[in-house]
């Protein structure tokens, strides 16, 4: 858990300046989920860090809204009035951002200045979740989606990046090399 944390962390650092409109990034963005946990019984167990990249198609209404076409299926967010501050998540003890991390990454932006997507809505193969989107940076969210089967609350980080670069080229994963030793 703590390389998944200090990967994202990293990654965070490269995303480039801050965010600085209230317009998420349009496109087509690589997402992965980088950190998790579930809850019952007031104990804590941290999901394992999958692996696997989805693709997600984001763009903006002319309402201000954001559409998330992601895993063939299509989600309508809306912009939070508080942004950041309308969020609350206890993050202690696990490997997911904190909100002084999200206004870290976005140069000390006030909570109600950092801009935020989110919808209660079905999703597949979980039922009722909420799902948020914020950006932290030009050609980046991050985002969570939580839910509560069961008793159980289950909180997934997500990370959505725009990727740049030949479409050939061959994808490397964490902890390997280039061939020819590059």
């Amino acid at each position: 858990m703590p390389r998944a944390f200090a990967l994202l962390l990293a990654f965070l650092l490269l995303a480039g300046p801050a965010f600085a409109t209230g317009t998420p990034p349009s496109g087509k963005f690589s997402v992965v989920n980088s950190a998790g946990f579930i809850q019952q019984d007031g104990k804590r167990h941290p999901i394992a860090t999958d692996r696997s990249v989805g693709e997600a198609v984001l763009s903006n209404t002319p309402e201000g809204s954001l559409m998330v076409r992601i895993n063939g299926s299509a989600f309508q967010l809306y912009p939070l009035e508080d942004g950041l501050a309308a969020l609350q998540w206890d993050a202690h003890g696990t490997a997911l951002l904190h909100d002084i991390d999200i206004q870290a990454f976005l140069d000390g932006k006030e909570q109600e200045d950092i801009p935020v997507w989110g919808a209660d809505l079905a999703w597949p193969g979980l039922g009722r979740v909420r799902l948020v989107l914020l950006p932290l940076g030009p050609n980046a969210l991050t985002g969570f989606l939580i839910s509560h089967p069961r008793g159980r609350t289950i909180v997934r980080q997500m990370e959505f990046r725009q990727t740049f670069g030949p479409s050939g080229r061959q994808q490397l994963s964490v902890g390997s090399t280039a061939p020819g030793g590059g």
